[in-house]
């Protein structure tokens, strides 16, 4: 059985989403799943890893223009899916992207201590 070496927990959430490689763009309308430190996305493509992108989520996308930006390079391609590690945020961002973790996790006392546990990030 393989180890799980995640850091942090991982939730599925319903939001628009762009990923941005180059000058290629994908808008899907989910999060396989997203956490502090990256999201797989159902993305169809083959780049190849350490490739540099970007993550925009999409929050109220019909009634404001408040997103969560960040910046990310490819960890993995699957048949149907790309995992993004997150390597940049803005503390705008990061905010939100806590409170979507947070709201969206069925134990919020882990994801704090997750958050907590590892300074960087908040």
């Amino acid at each position: 059985m393989p180890v799980d070496k995640r850091k942090f927990s991982r939730i599925p959430v319903k939001v628009d989403v762009e990923l941005t490689v180059g000058d290629t763009s994908f808008r899907v309308e989910e999060i396989m799943n997203l956490g502090m430190g990256g999201c797989l996305l159902p993305v169809t493509a083959d780049f190849e890893v350490g490739t540099g992108c970007h993550v925009r989520i999409l929050l109220n996308a019909a009634e404001s223009e408040i997103s969560v930006e960040i910046a990310g390079k490819i960890k993995r391609c699957t048949p149907g899916t790309v995992a993004v590690q997150f390597t940049r945020i803005d503390p705008d961002s990061l905010f939100h992207l806590r409170n979507i973790v947070r709201y969206n996790c069925p134990d919020v006392d882990v994801v704090d201590r997750e958050i907590s546990q590892h300074p960087g990030i908040r």
